[in-house]
């Protein structure tokens, strides 16, 4: 089964974002793309890309204890959800436990989220995967309305949020998502997130300039996708990919950097955007987290920290926050 509906916001998003005057940004939910989403997915295979492994491990020493922390049978509902590779491991574990395992990944990608249903459909016979097309809280709440229209479904939900996307957003952002979040969940429900933990800077910054240059092209594929879905004259060879970890704030920032002084046009905007040599386009920030940080985030939004599962070196952490 198979669900879209996304707002056609992409243009007024670069409208406003390459017309400032201050600095020029996209909003990083725009990398994912099909393009965008398959880059994705290699960077994860990328050796300086720590987070993607570390996580992984996590979840397959920690699946069986995260499933046991309910009562009752639940649904898995993932944001962010991608290939969902990772996410098999908490599948198997319930499929053992269930006669049926219902799984609503929430991704921006219909493309992705089609290949991904058609592929976990192949590998698990008592699954259902119910894709949702959309962004996170619109994903939340439409899940939400399958399962108490269906009484097969059980009303029990572990959500699942990885990949340290939550440090995409602003601190304060970072608890109203969690706040918004909260208010979709029943006490019985249960939130993992995976969080990236500070650490020294050469870790952080090999991990978003990999030696492949895979994360330069998933950063100037927002480029292509302007000069296709929006008729921009983008030349990739006039912009460079720029990443560096920013101390003052604790996070990655990922740019897109003019080489020289240009101006280029968007036709569908019927405008020109003009760049000095080294101005940027910020496209992500990655924020990185401490301990502290964590229980205090939990405690901000109505939840508690129930569980922290963090790897030897201290590097990542897959927190378990359980509703107030």
């Amino acid at each position: 089964m198979y669900t879209s509906q996304i707002d056609n916001d992409f243009a007024q998003c670069i409208k406003k974002g390459l017309g400032s005057s201050y600095q020029k940004r996209i909003d990083s939910k725009y990398f994912y793309d099909k393009g965008g989403s398959l880059l994705f997915e290699e960077i994860c295979r990328q050796p300086e890309y720590y987070p993607w492994r570390i996580e992984t491990s996590l979840l397959k020493q920690h699946s069986k204890e995260i499933v046991s922390m309910f009562d009752d049978n639940i649904v898995l509902i993932e944001l962010g959800s991608g290939s969902s590779i990772k996410t098999r491991t908490l599948l198997h574990e319930l499929q053992l436990i269930q006669p049926f395992v219902y799984y609503f990944p929430v991704d921006l990608s219909k493309e992705m989220l089609y290949k991904t249903t058609r592929d976990l459909h192949s590998k698990f016979s008592n699954l259902r995967v119910i894709g949702i097309s959309s962004e996170y809280m619109e994903g939340i709440s439409r899940a939400n309305e399958l399962i108490f229209s269906n009484p097969q479904i059980p009303y029990r939900k572990l959500i699942i949020f990885l990949g340290s996307s939550i440090g995409n957003f602003e601190p304060e952002d970072s608890i109203s998502f969690l706040k918004q979040l909260r208010s979709k969940m029943d006490k019985k429900d249960n939130l993992v997130v995976g969080m990236d933990l500070r650490k020294d800077k050469f870790v952080l910054e090999a991990a978003y300039n990999d030696n492949k240059g895979v994360t330069a092209k998933f950063n100037l594929n927002l480029l292509t996708r302007i000069n296709r879905e929006l008729g921009g004259k983008f030349n990739h060879d006039l912009f460079a990919h720029h990443a560096f970890y920013n101390s003052n704030y604790e996070r990655i920032e990922m740019h897109i950097t003019s080489t020289k002084e240009q101006q280029v046009y968007v036709d569908r905007l019927s405008a020109a955007y003009a760049f000095q040599r080294g101005e940027t386009i910020h496209t992500e920030n990655s924020y990185k987290y401490s301990l502290e940080e964590i229980r205090g985030m939990a405690e901000k939004s109505q939840f508690i920290l129930r569980t922290n599962f963090i790897d030897r070196k201290g590097w990542f952490s897959l927190a378990v926050f359980s509703p107030v």
